[in-house]
């Protein structure tokens, strides 16, 4: 496994507050860069794909990514973590929808690029928190969490191969 997608995948499984999960990605994302971004929005866009992370956009049906609580997204600023959690949900929505009509092409707007541009440890902060929450939500619900986190290991690891 590449070693941005160990670093993800650590990130998700590893219990901490917020605070460090924070620390933790920013760091990361030093170490790393745009494979790590990458590596956490994968991380995310397999957790959605294989649990249903997503709710529903109501207007069409369209996954969105769970909204942290407000006190998670103001460790990474007020404004700037609103904006990275809008910019993650539209790319997350529009990869989304083009899986749907089963094409390479994404709608336009803002891509990885861009988030790993604008937010950094920021973005795979937000990303690591969704996932993070979303494991111990269906641990909470009686599924085998270690199960959950191979499968979404296990996705990284072909992305890497």
């Amino acid at each position: 496994m590449h070693p941005s997608a160990e670093r993800a995948l650590e990130l998700i499984s590893t219990p901490q507050s917020p605070a460090q999960l924070l620390d933790a990605s920013r760091k990361a994302w030093d170490e790393h860069g745009y494979p790590l971004t990458y590596a956490c929005f994968m991380a995310l866009v397999a957790f959605g794909d294989n649990y249903g992370a997503a709710g529903t956009n109501d207007e069409d049906g369209v996954g969105v990514i769970p909204r942290p609580p407000s006190e998670v997204i103001i460790l990474a600023g007020r404004r700037r973590g609103e904006e990275a959690l809008d910019m993650l949900n539209s790319l997350f929505m529009r990869v989304q929808e083009a899986d749907s009509a089963q094409t390479d092409e994404l709608a336009p707007g803002p891509s990885l690029a861009d988030l790993d541009k604008n937010y950094k440890g920021n973005a795979c902060y937000l990303m690591a928190y969704v996932v993070a929450s979303g494991v111990s939500s269906l641990v909470a619900e009686g599924q085998d969490g270690e199960r959950v986190l191979d499968s979404i290991g296990h996705a990284l690891e072909e992305l890497s191969g």
